[in-house]
């Protein structure tokens, strides 16, 4: 019976979501080879929040994974804060690492004649303001290689 009350007395400290949120939209922004070895590849990767909310949004972290052309590309994270101010955007710097099986994967399905690159963007991202609560997001986005021009479904 104790161990119920505590946990009802405790519910009140965790946040939920702000009444009227709307979750914001996660893209890449660009993704830059940073480092290779034989067994493992990082990248550095920015990604820009979109933030249609109508109050700032700080951010203190992003836990996400990116498919390219629908396979598994790698995983990532960054520990950076940043605030999003309302409906506005800001760019997220963070690291991908990728294993070599994945990294040879990507080589062979790229042709000289692909210029469209595909990506999927699926993660986490954690906020403290307005509130401490988690953002689950799961976007899909189309790169024009010959142009360089990004788009997002």
């Amino acid at each position: 019976m104790g161990v119920i009350v505590c946990l009802v007395a405790l519910m009140p400290a965790c946040s939920t979501l702000p009444r009227d949120f709307v979750t914001p939209k996660f893209s890449i922004s660009d993704l830059t080879p940073k480092d290779m070895t034989l067994l493992e590849q990082r990248f550095d990767v920015q990604l820009r929040v979109q933030n249609p909310n109508n109050f700032d949004l700080g951010l203190t972290g992003i836990r996400f994974e990116i498919d390219l052309n629908e396979q598994k590309f790698g995983n990532g994270m960054s520990g950076a804060s940043v605030t999003v101010p309302r409906l506005s955007s800001e760019v997220i710097t963070g690291e991908v690492i990728t294993g070599v099986g994945s990294f040879l994967r990507q080589a062979q399905s790229m042709s000289a004649s692909a210029v469209k690159l595909r990506y999927r963007l699926k993660g986490t991202a954690f906020a403290d303001s307005p509130g401490d609560f988690t953002i689950p997001f799961d976007e899909s986005g189309e790169v024009d290689l010959n142009f360089g021009s990004a788009t997002q479904e």
